[in-house]
């Protein structure tokens, strides 16, 4: 029955369709829906559409979704039957609805599309985009890069409190515990916050979780040897969130982690007068962005990226990385089974372009003398337009005012990354992938429409129930004495038939 009401949404969807005749003289329209955030804009205006539409001949309307809710924002949009061309979001989301989308391998060619053919005719590319059918239903941000966030900290700080780099989570606790009560900003207070993020992802902890991965789990689903399991319920999570509660509850982690904007969180490290945030983890380039909050105010900061600790059984990494397609970002482009031929070839044509050289260009560096140029060696760097920002945006949000880096589905240059942050950070990233610091994350899977109903049934209420019960379990609101009972409510609500779900699809993955 479910089954058929996702076709039945579809069918209506296409009924709601006008109809439309495009003649040959006439420019070819495509509407594109996709998240908007103030700092990742995707919206009509912005200088990167506008050169696209002149460039490839195609009339592109963009509808903006803000990103809070984005959840029910999408599907309103796939129940309201009036669905774009193209539709932007995480790769399981749209899979859940998958005959709402062109199957596109077949566009896919070495004459048409070579950009995207050179990429998605590799086996192990393409089994990332596939449905449980085996179709690809779209198209996915391309990566180029591996080590996208670290752990950095002041280390004029440790200096200052003659503290040793901290190796192992026993070490890192004693550190924190010494800035908190060693008065390192002088103010005769102990207001410092040993460790601050700010709020991420669907849960709002996405920078604080990571820690957890030194324990050898996942907040969610991995997998040891080919075996899927649920780390939420895991005995490593349990000591993991031990941790975890105790600095949290001893005031060593910040304790408005799941509230902080980022303009917030900005200001935890300084307001201009006052000092107070110690260590932190994000993207590379916002090591550069604090430091830079601190440029003509004082000059005896030093923020560096470090590596991260290990845990109980010598592990040290983070899984909380890039993998070659971004698919479980708001970047994946699928077009609407709705859509004309011309519609679907000037899509194909848009995203081809957004993986050529050309395009690539364009959409990680922007216009060439204004925003970037390139050096003796013919390597691409940013201008002081974007670097020293006259405004004092920071070199991220000075590039996305163009568009540049949105969040339309591209082809990422490693170059855009690097060019944008010190030596120094670039160090530390390579730090990362040389020393093996960076786990193996968990794939997208590709479930059919019998597993979705496991799911969908089964898994909504866990996720709900377990990502309450995480955050209680941290801020010391549930003790974790209770951790047990914890487990064994999730047992009761079905996490075994859930498990044998994920466990069917990711052997399909895997091809076991």
């Amino acid at each position: 029955m479910k089954k058929f009401a996702r076709i039945l949404c579809v069918l209506l969807a296409l009924a709601l369709l006008p109809l439309t005749f495009v003649s040959a003289e006439e420019k070819v329209s495509i509407t594109m829906w996709g998240s908007d955030r103030s700092n990742m804009p995707f919206r009509n205006g912005l200088r990167t559409v506008e050169t696209l539409k002149e460039v490839l001949g195609i009339d592109i309307e963009i509808e903006s979704a803000p990103t809070e809710s984005l959840d029910e924002k999408y599907a309103a949009l796939i129940a309201g039957g009036n669905i774009p061309t193209v539709v932007q979001y995480k790769a399981n989301k749209l899979l859940d609805y998958k005959d709402a989308w062109i199957a596109l391998e077949d566009y896919i060619t070495p004459e048409d599309t070579p950009n995207l053919y050179a990429v998605y005719s590799d086996p192990d590319i393409r089994r990332r985009v596939q449905d449980s059918d085996g179709h690809i239903r779209f198209i996915a941000q391309r990566t180029a890069i591996q080590c996208g966030k670290l752990w950095f900290y002041r280390q004029d700080w440790m200096d200052k409190l003659n503290l040793e780099a901290p190796k192992t989570f026993e070490d890192l606790y004693n550190v924190f515990k010494a800035i908190k009560e060693g008065d390192p900003n002088g103010n005769g207070i102990a207001d410092e916050i040993p460790f601050s993020v700010r709020a991420q992802g669907d849960n709002k902890r996405a920078n604080l979780m990571p820690f957890v991965h030194s324990f050898g789990v996942e907040e969610t689903f991995f997998a040891e040897d080919d075996v899927v399991k649920f780390g939420a319920t895991d005995a490593r999570m349990k000591e993991a969130l031990t941790w975890l509660s105790k600095c949290y509850t001893e005031g060593l982690i910040d304790q408005e982690y799941m509230t902080l904007s980022k303009n917030d969180w900005y200001s935890r490290w300084t307001d201009g007068s006052n000092e107070l945030v110690f260590m932190g983890y994000d993207w590379s380039a916002y090591i550069d962005n604090v430091a830079n909050l601190f440029k003509g105010t004082d000059s005896t900061v030093n923020i560096v990226g470090v590596p991260p600790m290990e845990g109980p059984t010598g592990i040290a990494q983070t899984r909380d990385q890039l993998q070659p397609l971004t698919v479980d970002e708001d970047w994946n482009a699928a077009i609407f089974v709705g859509a004309s031929e011309e519609q679907i070839k000037a899509a194909m044509k848009l995203f081809d372009y957004a993986y050529s050289e050309e395009g690539m260009m364009l959409l990680n560096f922007g216009y060439l003398g204004e925003t970037y140029d390139f050096d003796e060696n013919g390597e691409p760097y940013y201008t002081d337009l974007i670097m020293n920002n006259p405004d004092g945006l920071s070199a991220q949000d000075a590039l996305r005012q163009y568009g540049v880096q949105s969040l339309l589905t591209l082809r990422q240059d490693a170059r855009y990354e690097r060019a944008q942050v010190t030596d120094e950070v670039n160090k530390t990233r390579d730090l990362y992938e040389q020393e093996n610091h960076i786990g193996p994350a968990f794939p997208t899977l590709a479930f059919t429409d019998d597993e979705q109903d496991v799911i969908r049934a089964k898994y909504t209420d866990i996720a709900t129930y377990v990502d309450e019960t995480i955050d209680a379990f941290i801020m010391g609101k549930k003790p974790l004495n209770e951790f047990d009972a914890f487990v064994q409510k999730v047992e009761e609500m079905g996490i075994a038939d859930v498990l044998a779900v994920y466990q069917a699809a990711y052997n399909r993955y895997m091809g076991l």
